[in-house]
């Protein structure tokens, strides 16, 4: 058994294994079917993305948004060496 997909009109409190899944390591995703992808999903929200995977509008959103650096103190002066022969 390589995958297992069951979709439920009305979700249970609890969903039950496949014994071939039990004390095994697995991934489980839950999708919600009557969502648009758009709409927040728990904390996540799933936005539509370019063709580099960023969210649209990442960029313009946070464009400038680090405030600006307070100037550098003076680093001293650079140790004059010996030079090589």
């Amino acid at each position: 058994m390589t995958h297992f997909r069951h979709v439920y009109e009305n979700a249970p409190a609890i969903i039950a294994l496949p014994a071939a899944f039990r004390h095994r390591r697995v991934e489980i995703i839950i999708l919600p079917l009557d969502e648009p992808l758009s709409e927040q999903v728990g904390q996540a929200k799933i936005e539509a993305v370019d063709a580099n995977g960023w969210p649209i509008g990442f960029f313009e959103a946070t464009f400038g948004s680090i405030p600006d650096f307070p100037e550098r103190e003076a680093q001293g002066e650079y140790e004059i060496r010996e030079e090589f022969e």
